[in-house]
C-alpha cells in the first residue's frame, strides 16, 4: 500500500473513531460529550495508528540503515 492511501485509511480511522466517541458520548448522555470524547478518541486512533517512521537502532546506538538505505557514518 503506497504512503498515500495509509494516510487517507488513517485520516478515516480518525474519524470514526471520533464520531463513535460523539456517539458513545451522546447514548450515554455525558457532560460535555459533543468536543471531550471525540477528541479523546479521535487522539487516541491517532497515537495509535502512528506507523514505526523512525530508523532502527543498532545494540550500540547506531543507525545502518533507512528505507533500506544504507546511511553513511559521515
Amino acid at each position: 500500500m503506497d504512503r498515500e492511501r495509509q494516510a487517507w485509511l488513517r485520516f478515516l480511522i480518525v474519524i470514526g473513531a471520533a464520531a463513535l466517541g460523539e456517539t458513545i458520548g451522546i447514548w450515554l448522555r455525558l457532560p460535555s460529550s459533543d468536543l471531550l470524547l471525540p477528541v479523546l478518541f479521535g487522539a487516541a486512533a491517532y497515537y495509535l495508528t502512528m506507523g514505526r517512521g523512525g530508523p532502527r537502532y543498532r545494540r550500540d546506538g547506531n543507525v545502518r540503515y533507512w528505507r533500506g538505505r544504507r546511511i553513511d557514518d559521515n
